[in-house]
């Protein structure tokens, strides 16, 4: 069987049409997964920089919860002397209102004897404000002179005084000195 030219350009035709085809989808391929290439690139270039990123930040963050732990461990001490001294004080005070609720009425009476007319001067001085308390009447005038009373290893000198201001009779402490013991025999 013979065939003619007719027959022949025609399937070189049909074969170069297929061919061109076959090129066209390769190069739309082509260009679909160079594409795709390139936004794979730029996607793990912008992951690459949050992972660098996020390590930075994990580091900072690890950082500031080490400062901030440390910065706890302090404050949590130093909250702790500062209720110790707190819980003292009040302590402190609450034996000093006892002192004075307790020696007040005998001072009043002129009852009270100089240890304890020291230790009301020393209650007074160290926990009212101004140094002052109310009284229910006028104090004794033997009371109202100069007291020592020892503070660990220190002597403190105290004058009561009295006032009648706007009507109420009011007891002042005043320290007038204070300084180391001085020993026995000593001139």
């Amino acid at each position: 069987m013979m065939y003619s030219q007719q027959e022949y350009d025609m399937v070189r035709r049909q074969t170069m049409q297929i061919e061109a085809e076959k090129r066209a989808l390769l190069r739309w391929a082509l260009m679909v997964v160079s594409g795709a290439f390139a936004l794979s690139l730029l996607l793990l270039g912008w992951m690459y920089q949050q992972y660098s990123t996020a390590d930075g930040k994990v580091e900072a963050a690890e950082t500031r919860a080490t400062k901030a732990e440390s910065d706890l461990k302090k404050v949590s001490q130093e909250l702790a002397e500062k209720k110790a001294i707190l819980d003292k004080q009040a302590v402190t005070a609450a034996q000093q209102n006892t002192t004075i609720n307790s020696l007040i009425p005998k001072a009043v009476s002129g009852l009270a004897g100089d240890g304890e007319l020291a230790a009301l001067a020393h209650a007074i001085y160290d926990s009212r404000p101004n140094h002052v308390i109310e009284l229910p009447r006028i104090p004794p005038d033997k009371i109202l002179r100069r007291y020592r009373f020892r503070v660990g290893n220190e002597v403190r000198s105290y004058v009561l005084i009295a006032g009648l201001v706007d009507g109420k009779w009011l007891l002042y402490s005043n320290l007038v000195g204070k300084g180391a013991p001085q020993a026995a025999g000593a001139q």
